[in-house]
């Protein structure tokens, strides 16, 4: 598995759903599904981004996670990109190291800095799942975004 693969699927999956979720209507992006809505699982996907680099810059203004909740729609979808961007871009140069992971556990713990920004591409990949399965709910066909379907589109 190449890591500039995986950055360049990130970006290309996390378009592909943008790209729909910007035709939705106010109403369809906050309208409740089996407890979930469009809004909701985009804002926890953008939270955690912003969580990742939190971290990673050891900051401490958490003012970042008030304002995420406040966005409007468009906004909320351009900060997706700009972190899909990021994670990508940081992915694409392998960062070397360790970094302690706080957040999760009451103890905290080493892992790869690698490993780390992976995690928040796999968290994207889940939650993009989730997004897929309310769409089609609310009547829309979400884009494939397997692995598979980005290598037969750079082809």
């Amino acid at each position: 598995m190449v890591f500039k693969n995986l950055a360049d699927y990130h970006l290309w999956a996390g378009w592909k759903m943008r790209s729909l979720l910007q035709t939705l209507d106010a109403e369809t992006f906050d309208k409740e599904v089996g407890g979930k809505t469009v809004k909701g699982l985009v804002q926890h996907i953008v939270l955690a981004l912003e969580t990742c680099f939190f971290v990673v810059e050891d900051a401490t203004d958490m003012s970042v996670f008030e304002r995420v909740k406040r966005l409007p729609r468009q906004e909320l979808l351009r900060r997706w990109e700009a972190l899909d961007t990021r994670l990508s871009n940081v992915i694409d140069e392998i960062p070397q190291g360790k970094i302690p992971v706080t957040h999760i556990s009451e103890e905290p713990f080493e892992i790869d800095v690698l490993d780390f920004f992976m995690q928040y591409v796999f968290h994207t990949t889940h939650h993009r799942g989730q997004l897929a399965m309310v769409l089609r709910e609310l009547g829309y066909e979400p884009p494939g975004t397997d692995y598979l379907m980005f290598f037969a589109e750079r082809e």
